[in-house]
C-alpha cells in the first residue's frame, strides 16, 4: 500500500498506514521526475513524499 503526500498531507498519510496495517510506514522523497506527474492522495497539490508500506 502506498500513498502519495503534499507536505500538507503527509501526517494524515501516515497516520493512516498505521491505523490499517499497524506498522510504522516508509516515507520517502519522491524523485524530480515522479514529482511532475504525481498528485497528493488528498488534494490536487503536487506530491513530495510516498509514504508506503513496501
Amino acid at each position: 500500500m502506498k500513498k502519495y503526500c503534499c507536505d500538507e498531507h503527509v501526517d494524515i498519510g501516515i497516520d493512516e498506514l498505521i491505523d490499517e496495517l499497524e506498522i510504522y510506514p516508509n516515507l520517502e522523497l519522491l524523485t524530480e521526475g515522479e514529482k511532475l506527474s504525481t498528485t497528493c492522495t488528498y488534494c490536487e497539490k503536487k506530491a513530495i513524499y510516498k509514504v508506503s508500506n513496501e
